[in-house]
Formats: structure tokens, sequence, C-alpha cells
């Protein structure tokens, strides 16, 4: 019922804002940037199957924040390395809900039947590993840049009732047996996690020119090798930003990935055939399942999202970036919404 969307919801937010550190130019040899940024995010519709947004069922709504330490390292003038630690905070709440029928209900039977599907998971997210290469770097830059996304050991997603059942046909067989154990509070599923859990390990080329106007232009296409069953993807990016003044610079981005394969299942996911109906009007007597549907979750989404912001340089060794980022368009994911402010020192290690 909260989606298994909300893992992967995270994914298309890491690539937002945040990837404003990926640059063609790569950081001359001995210099080191550390930063430290926190975001928000938050959603009340998410995208399904279809590339339409609707709302979370029982007035659902996700919010999450990250805090985020980085480092950025150059080892010659041409290659640079990144790592990059996420701490976040995960939180989906939505009102209590019955789904079995409710003839002759007893009080035990109200409260051993309530089902709340509200989760708050907190921890280390996905730690990012990067390292890149600078072919070509002047007014135009040309780098490659390898990427790693791995997980910190937390929970990965599961159906919306746990991985059994794993297909739908089991799950309706399930219900014909024995409703009150497949619909029951103690196996629902914490599809609120920190991340969707699996490996990706990515291949991107960054291309960037600045102009003597102070415009300066980004175009980035990459391929994600997506490990653990999930679905491959195709990236790209467009960004363009504008010096104003001396000290500051805005910037206008969009983003998009589009999965090649089809990524394996994860579970059932339960979810409402009208999301806007009130609690009450789930599951009248004799129709456990008023109102739900029966769907198999994979691990892969689509996602087109845009951002825009402005970076202040302080001065040669300080700047704060702040952006807005929106997913407009999307599958098996949530519709969110993200603030995102960072600031970085840089120094060089060589004393020059």
């Amino acid at each position: 019922m909260r989606a298994l969307a909300l893992a992967l919801l995270l994914l298309a937010a890491a690539a937002a804002p945040r990837r404003a550190h990926a640059s063609p130019w790569t950081l001359p040899r001995g210099d080191l940037v550390l930063g430290a940024g926190y975001d928000l995010l938050w959603a009340d519709e998410e995208y399904l199957d279809s590339r339409n947004a609707r709302p979370y069922p029982l007035n659902g709504r996700l919010t999450a924040s990250t805090f985020t330490l980085a480092a950025r390292a150059g080892f010659t003038d041409r290659l640079e390395l990144e790592i990059q630690l996420p701490i976040r905070l995960v939180s989906f709440t939505s009102d209590p809900a019955i789904l079995l029928s409710q003839e002759n209900a007893t009080i035990d039977f109200f409260q051993e039947n309530v089902l709340d599907f509200s989760a708050t998971q907190r921890g280390v997210g996905d730690v990012i590993l990067a390292g890149r290469y600078g072919l070509l770097q002047g007014s135009t830059a040309l780098a490659l840049e390898g990427r790693a996304k791995i997980p910190a050991g937390y929970d990965g997603p599961e159906g919306t009732f746990g991985a059994d059942p794993e297909t739908i046909a089991a799950f309706q067989q399930g219900l014909v047996e024995d409703v009150g154990d497949v619909v029951n509070p103690d196996n629902i599923s914490d599809d609120v996690t920190l991340g969707s859990g699996q490996v990706d390990l990515s291949l991107n080329v960054l291309l960037g020119s600045a102009f003597a106007s102070r415009t300066f232009l980004r175009v980035d296409a990459g391929y994600t090798l997506r490990l653990d069953g999930a679905g491959d993807q195709v990236t790209g990016a467009f960004k363009v930003g504008q010096a104003v003044g001396r000290r500051v610079l805005l910037f206008v981005e969009a983003r998009g990935a589009y999965s090649v394969q089809q990524g394996r299942s994860v579970g059932v996911s339960v979810f409402a055939q009208d999301p806007n109906l009130p609690a009450s009007e789930y599951g009248p007597p004799g129709d456990p399942l008023f109102n739900l549907g029966l769907r198999i979750f994979p691990l892969d989404f689509d996602v087109f999202q845009v951002a825009g912001g402005a970076i202040f340089r302080f001065s040669e060794s300080v700047e704060l970036n702040v952006a807005y980022q929106r997913v407009m368009l999307g599958r098996n994911l949530a519709q969110s919404q993200q603030l995102f402010m960072s600031v970085a020192f840089r120094r060089s290690l060589l004393g020059e």
C-alpha cells in the first residue's frame, strides 16, 4: 500500500543536484575539496506502471532527509577520485486500515487486524565511489567517469506483505485459503528502505564548454550496469549556467534515466485501484480486497527530472550550492520534490 516505489525514489533523488560535483573539469594535482550537504525530499504522489502520477492511498506522504559528507581529490592534473557518504532518515505516514471483513467483528478483531503502513528508517544509505579522468581540459573539457553505488548494509525492498508469496497466483491462493494469514499486521514488510539494496556500476562521458560570456554548458551520457537482477539503464543530462557578477552562478538542469531491461521481482505489491478512497471504505464484508489490486514490483525505474539553483562563491576556497529539484515523469517511483544545500571547502595540499 505504501508502494515499493519508495525505495527507488531515493535513487532518483541521489542523481539530482548533488551530481553537481561530477564535472568534466577535473581538479588539479594536490587539490582537495571537502563538502557537506543536506537535502529534504517530500512526495504525496507516485508513478506505478503508467507514467501518470497518482496520490498515495490512505493519505500517504513520504519525507526523506539526507546529510552527505563528500570529498574529492586531484591525484594528477587529469585524474580525480571522489567519495560520498549519505546518512538518511526516510519516513512514510498513512491512515491505518482494516482489509478483512468486519462482519460480526469484536473489539479483539479490530485490535488484531488494524494495518498501519507508516514506517521510518534511518542509517547510512548508498556509498558513492567515483573516479574521473580528463581527456581534454580547457575552455572545452571532456572526461570519462566511473561510478559505483554500494549499499551500506541496509535491508532492501520486499513485497507489501513480505517476500512470500512470490507470485500473484500464490498470493491469491493464500487469500482463498486463509486471508487472515496473508493480510496480517505482522506480515507488513519494510518497503520503506534507504535504497534498492543492490550495487550499480556506471560509465559516463562528461562534456562541458565555458564561454567568454561566462556561460557554461554541460552534457552527460552514460550506461549503468545494475547488479543483483536490477534493470540496467541509459542515462543523460543537460545543464546550463550563467555567472551573475563575480560571486554568483545560476543554473538549470534536466536529467533522465531509462531502463533498457526489466529487473527481477522483489515481491507482490498491493495497490489501491482508487487511491482517493478513505480508509473506512476499504474491505467491506465479503470482499477483503475491495479497491485493491496486485502487481509484481520489478527492480527497475524510469525518471525525468529538472533542477534549478545557484552557486555562491564566498572566496576562492569556499562556495555554497542551493538547488530545487522535481521529478516530472517516471515509472516505479515517487513524484518527489527536493530542496538541496551544500557547502564546499577547497585547498591545495601542495602548499602552492
